[in-house]
């Protein structure tokens, strides 16, 4: 998160006006954090300590929801607890948003859940002012949390060391914490604790950056000097292309100084080397290399993994048909759409409008629905209204709703309009651009006045939502033909998340075997099918390859999908050669191969990478008649 920052004179100021009583300077991190909670959270920290935690049942979807992230971090939790609960200390996971997830707790158990250290509490500054863990999170750094460092009195018996834990795009996914009881020793005592834990955040972020990354080649670079400090050792991931998809932490770290942001780089713009030369020089990653940067000309141990299948990437696992992919999967392997989405994640629940563009069938409201589940909002509906399906007529009672009785054939009962029915959660506005002028001069109207009228009421309704805005229509052309308010414009784009068409995305190949895989895990793509779908322009973007993949699905013959399976339209550029028969004379090769298998259909069609259907088909074409079927 980012905040507003108070000078170091202002803060000294503040601190010797609010905490005289407390005798302690603390250092400017947690200063700014005191200033926050009072000025920013309107705390008061001599107020009566109460625990904030989630309901079972909201604990229960909340870690459902972080399921992959509790998964791949219960080994660095238990490792660290093994270390330090024995101690005294108890270990808490966090998610991005300050709420506890999991804990492992010495013997006295009852003695830390009463102070807090329970699965589901919330402890974000703005609940619980400064803390180990929402402090943690605002400041995005690892700290130490001692006694009279936090904001609420009720908490000063707490001693807490934190690190933060960054995802492989460089954005937080929460962070970890050891916390000890009435420590009455100094707060350096607990120096060595973070270290501790620092060291256990970093092997959670590498083992969440090999997990989301096992079917990518990545790579590991290891300073020379610094080979004994596991922290240092930078990953990455690269694509197709070269380009670097993902990193860990040490990696974001080693390179913030330079100007050009890390994603999208290439390689070679960090390494005097290309991924080929890499495969040259470390022999297919039988082995280590040592280069030097081209940043600062330090010495590297680099080392190289290969995936098993190297240039026909694994598909994803199929994801339960009822969730929602979130905003990483949506981003795939593509350099340019996981930078968008990493700006996307940073202006999460600041209270920005955000407006999607894209061709059609991007995966626009596929993306606005992972922002939703992305932001604090998540637990609130998700509320969606395609402005150019609804009748003009009906457009304004059905985003601002009315009261019973308010016009001639209404519900006696009223109808609450999408704008009030997604309060707390989000609302969707597909097909922005298609909003009937009068109806956007109210929305800019509610948007500015954060309330709404709805018809025949008698008083307002305050607005409490995120809205999320998409449309494949180009915007600034409609402004200057008067067709859209550019006050309105502005108004909605508070940030833009421009979509790719798919012919532009890096990672194509990998997304049509990951939908594929949702849409049957086991069937197969020959290799002209994939070349074939590889080569499709694909006007329709995704919503087209998403029908193209159940078409072929249903013709699939013994789990193959061929190119006789393809839709004519995609068929196109590769009708060249259906059978990789390279004989001047196909009828005699066809019928050698189906002697040498005995007159086994399958597998013939198996052996050149075809259905059955299309081995028939050429056996026709060039005469070929089974044993059985002579007269």
């Amino acid at each position: 998160m980012q905040h507003t920052q108070t000078s170091p004179s202002d803060l000294a100021a503040f601190v010797d006006d609010h905490f005289p009583e407390r005798g302690i300077r603390p250092d400017p991190v947690i200063a700014q954090s005191w200033y926050r909670s009072v000025v920013e959270h309107r705390l008061d920290p001599g107020a009566a300590g109460r625990t904030h935690v989630l309901g079972a049942d909201a604990i229960r979807q909340h870690q459902q929801q972080h399921q992959q992230y509790l998964a791949i971090a219960s080994q660095g939790v238990s490792g660290l607890a093994r270390r330090v609960v024995p101690a005294g200390f108890a270990v808490l996971l966090s998610d991005e948003h300050g709420i506890t997830l999991d804990t492992r707790l010495p013997e006295a158990s009852h003695i830390y859940t009463q102070a807090g250290l329970v699965v589901g509490a919330r402890w974000d500054e703005s609940i619980a002012g400064t803390n180990g863990i929402g402090t943690t999170l605002a400041a995005a750094q690892p700290l130490i949390i001692h006694r009279e460092e936090h904001f609420l009195a009720s908490n000063f018996r707490l001693s807490c060391s934190v690190a933060p834990i960054f995802d492989a795009q460089g954005l937080l996914r929460g962070c970890l914490n050891a916390t000890c009881l009435n420590s009455n020793g100094p707060k350096e005592a607990q120096y060595l604790t973070l270290q501790l834990v620092i060291l256990y955040a970093r092997l959670i972020e590498n083992a969440h950056f090999r997990e989301c990354y096992r079917d990518r080649l990545t790579l590991s670079l290891k300073p020379i000097d610094d080979i004994a400090d596991l922290a240092n050792e930078q990953l990455l991931a690269l694509d197709d292309n070269g380009r670097i998809i993902g990193a860990n932490r040490a990696t974001f770290v080693a390179h913030q100084r330079d100007a050009a942001p890390l994603l999208g780089a290439r390689i070679d713009s960090l390494l005097p080397t290309s991924v080929d030369e890499l495969l040259h020089l470390t022999q297919g990653g039988a082995r280590g290399v040592r280069l030097r940067g081209q940043q600062d000309d330090a010495l590297l141990d680099v080392g190289l993994r290969i995936p098993s299948q190297r240039h026909r990437p694994a598909p994803a696992r199929p994801p339960v048909r009822s969730s929602h992919p979130d905003l990483q999967q949506l981003a795939g392997g593509d350099a340019r759409l996981q930078q968008a989405v990493q700006r996307v994640r940073k202006v999460l629940d600041k209270d920005l409008p955000i407006l999607i563009t894209g061709e059609t069938g991007t995966g626009k409201e596929a993306f606005a629905r992972a922002i939703h589940q992305a932001s604090a909002r998540r637990a609130g509906p998700f509320i969606a209204l395609n402005c150019a399906a609804i009748p003009e007529t009906l457009i304004e009672s059905e985003l601002f709703g009315y009261r019973g009785g308010s016009f001639t054939g209404a519900d006696k009962k009223g109808m609450k309009g999408k704008l009030e029915l997604a309060a707390g959660g989000t609302l969707f506005l597909d097909e922005i651009g298609d909003m009937p002028a009068h109806l956007q001069t109210r929305l800019l109207r509610v948007l500015a006045e954060r309330e709404i009228f709805p018809i025949g009421a008698q008083a307002p309704v305050a607005l409490d939502v995120q809205v999320v805005s998409a449309t494949h229509q180009d915007l600034h052309g409609m402004i200057g033909d008067k067709r859209f308010r550019e006050d309105l414009y502005y108004r909605l784009g508070g940030m833009s998340l421009a979509l790719p068409a798919l012919r532009e995305r890096s990672d194509r190949g990998a997304l049509i075997e990951q939908l594929l895989a949702v849409q049957s895990s086991g069937v197969r793509l020959t290799e002209q099918a994939r070349q074939c779908l590889h080569a499709h322009a694909w006007p329709g973007n995704i919503r087209q390859l998403l029908n193209a993949l159940r078409y072929a699905v249903a013709l699939a013959e013994d789990g193959v999908i061929d190119v006789d399976c393809l839709p004519a339209e995609v068929v196109q550029v590769v009708r060249g050669e259906p059978l990789r028969i390279d004989s001047q004379d196909p009828a005699s090769e066809l019928l050698q191969r189906l002697r040498r298998h005995r007159w086994n259909i399958s597998a013939v069609a198996a052996e050149l990478g075809v259905a059955r259907s299309t081995l028939y088909r050429q056996m026709k074409k060039y005469g070929v008649v089974q044993p059985n079927d002579r007269l």
